[in-house]
């Protein structure tokens, strides 16, 4: 009996910790891609190599950002 009661308390302690909500606040949430610092700098990375394939287009990505800065000042 006290067998089954510590597995049952093994599962539902590792699931409530487990359990990660949309703003990352779980134990084990910390682990997931989008709730830790090295998955959100590999989305960015991603974002910016669909942008920048070729050096004609880092150039021009450039330009149109100092192009930007310009129109403020």
């Amino acid at each position: 009996m006290k067998f089954i009661l510590i597995i049952l308390f093994a599962i539902f302690s590792t699931s409530s910790l487990a359990n990660s909500k949309n703003e990352c606040e779980g134990i084990l949430a910390k682990l997931k891609a989008e709730c830790n610092i090295v998955g959100k700098s590999m989305n960015k990375m991603k974002e910016f190599s669909k942008e920048n394939q070729t050096l004609n287009q880092v150039g021009d990505n450039i330009g149109k950002g100092v192009d930007k800065i310009k129109k403020k000042f």
